[in-house]
């Protein structure tokens, strides 16, 4: 088995991965390859396959966030008929090379949870995939509008209160089918930003591609504002944060939470759950 950086000519194989794996990334009725998150995760992000028989039979990726020497694990799928065999552990090892600090969010597989584990990343709270329909989300409360904002504002905001600079993935976001940036103010003063477009499986719903939360805004009043914004009067689709305090009011409301992910981390503090309702794929 070799471990090499991924390139372009790897995206079939690597999306066949995790097409075996239950997490189909195809999106036929786009331009280009058809697999736009591979795409932008290859050209943006720190890569690797393994290979076994000139086979790619596992996939991983990595991204820098804020500070140096902190790193997001994005993906580490090997195929199902190689699995157990090391190649986990080889492509974690590469694409978290140098890194002080890391986080992932995993699967509920409880080898990928012992792997990240014994990588120092511990797993502390559940982001929670949650379906809410839009009648359900309440009218927008006094004080607050929200308004379409570009890639550039977006991340401007995002930057200031989370030390992050998304701009690259913000752009990639722009680029999906009915995909909408957005600004929340309330009393007249930025609150939240985020991106939302047509959900990859059904062309009936929304999904929440991110949100980046003022860490001095009410955080159940900003949240639903931004979910408002997000479903524009159609069925949401959101990745959240377990200990946020919106999930209460929102199953309170009739939601359903549709499956999960594990936050690991190396230190929890990396992520705040109030002023993030992150991307499982970017942060």
């Amino acid at each position: 088995m070799i471990v090499r950086p991924a390139n372009v000519g790897d995206i079939p194989a690597a999306a066949a991965v995790l097409a075996a794996n239950e997490e189909p990334m195809d999106w036929p009725d786009l331009p280009g390859l058809g697999w736009p998150y591979l795409e932008h995760l290859v050209a943006r992000a720190r890569t690797s396959v393994a290979v076994i028989d000139e086979e790619v039979v596992g996939f991983a990726g990595s991204v820098a966030v804020g500070r140096d020497g902190v790193r997001f694990l994005t993906d580490l799928f090997v195929d199902p008929g190689r699995q157990s065999r090391g190649a986990g552990q080889a492509l974690l090892s590469t694409v978290l090379s140098g890194s002080v600090e890391r986080m992932t969010f995993s699967s509920t597989d409880e080898r990928a949870l012992g792997l990240y584990v014994r990588a120092g990343m511990r797993p502390w709270w559940p982001l929670l995939y949650i379906v809410i329909a839009a009648d359900a989300l309440g009218e927008r409360e006094p004080g607050v509008e929200t308004g379409p904002a570009d890639a550039e504002e977006t991340a401007r905001w995002s930057l200031a209160w989370t030390g992050v600079d998304r701009t690259i993935d913000f752009v990639h976001y722009a680029s999906l089918p009915a995909a909408a940036g957005f600004v929340v103010r309330d009393a007249g003063a930025v609150a939240a930003v985020g991106w939302a477009r047509r959900e990859r499986k059904r062309s009936d719903g929304r999904w929440l591609d991110h949100a980046s939360i003022d860490p001095d805004a009410e955080p159940v009043r900003t949240a639903l504002a931004v979910l408002r914004a997000a479903a524009d009067g159609e069925r949401l689709t959101i990745g959240v944060p377990g200990p946020h305090p919106v999930v209460a009011h929102l199953l309170e409301r009739g939601a359903r939470i549709v499956g999960r992910d594990q936050f690991c981390a190396t230190d929890p503090r990396l992520v705040d759950v109030q002023r993030l309702l992150p991307n499982p794929g970017f942060l």
